[in-house]
């Protein structure tokens, strides 16, 4: 998942605008597979100008590859597959590697809300 929108200081401490294993939920609804993806709430959904996402179980809900004025916002860059279970400990080697410049900063009290504001 690359972020377009990702702010700064995200990006600085991360290192990147991608997010490699990010991922989606996917449900069975009346005999098909959907895909519907964790999303943020109303007020900061706001504040980077994208509408939140409704799953409404007939069609998937995935984050919008443009924010409200036409600008990219979020791109799916690669499709990991399905996994019946989340490979907790396998992600977190793989984040560890991925975000080595996050080892050992101090991430409490960081407020995406905030940081989406001061973009």
């Amino acid at each position: 998942m690359k972020n377009h929108l990702t702010t700064e200081k995200l990006r600085t401490s991360m290192g990147t605008d991608i997010f490699t294993w990010h991922g989606f939920t996917e449900v069975h609804v009346d005999g098909a597979w959907r895909k519907a993806t964790p999303t943020f709430n109303d007020t900061l959904c706001a504040k980077v100008g994208v509408a939140p996402l409704d799953f409404d179980g007939h069609t998937d809900a995935l984050l919008h590859p443009f924010d409200g004025e036409g600008r990219a916002y979020m791109q799916y860059v690669n499709d990991r597959g399905t996994y019946h279970d989340v490979p907790a400990k396998f992600l977190m080697r793989e984040m560890a590697r991925d975000y080595a410049n996050m080892q050992g900063e101090d991430l409490s009290g960081r407020d995406m809300e905030r940081e989406a504001a001061e973009r």
